[in-house]
This record gives structure tokens, sequence and C-alpha cells, in this order.
């Protein structure tokens, strides 16, 4: 398995958009993908699914991955979390 933790810093958190963003993203991964929230967690290839986690600015969450491309999705999906808090401020 492999993990990742991540703070959300964009003042909007993330919102609809960048949360679609991040599913198309996780949907190329054969891997199992969890998103983990102040002690909820969620499918990341499902949109339904994340807009239930409190992904407010401040957030602190944990990327899960489990199968065989893990440790691609989660490289990936943390990259581009970072670059979305970069790009927000």
């Amino acid at each position: 398995m492999e993990s990742c933790c991540i703070r959300i810093l964009a003042p909007h958190g993330l919102h609809t958009r960048p949360a679609a963003l991040l599913v198309a993203m996780a949907r190329k991964y054969d891997a199992q993908i969890q998103i983990k929230c102040e002690g909820q967690e969620a499918s990341a290839k499902s949109l339904f699914a994340l807009q239930k986690l409190p992904l407010v600015s401040g957030a602190t969450i944990e990327l899960c991955a489990e199968g065989t491309d893990a440790y691609q999705a989660i490289k990936e999906m943390q990259q581009w979390l970072e670059q979305f808090n970069d790009s927000q401020h």
C-alpha cells in the first residue's frame, strides 16, 4: 500500500471542479485509491463520494492506494494537489 498526506491550502478547499479533475486522474489507474479526511473515507474514483468529505481549506487528507500502479497513482495525485494548492494562493 502506498500513501501520503497533504494539507488543502486553497481558500475554497477542493471544490467540485478540482475534485472532478482528481477523479479523472484516479480513474486512469487500476489501483484502488481512497481519500481519507477527518475520520471519513471515499473512493478517489467517485465524485459523488468525494463531495461527502469535508475537503475544506486547512483539512489534511490522506491518499491511499493499493495495486500494481499504486505508487504512480499516489505520486501523480500528490504532485497535482501540491500544484493546485500553489495556484490558489
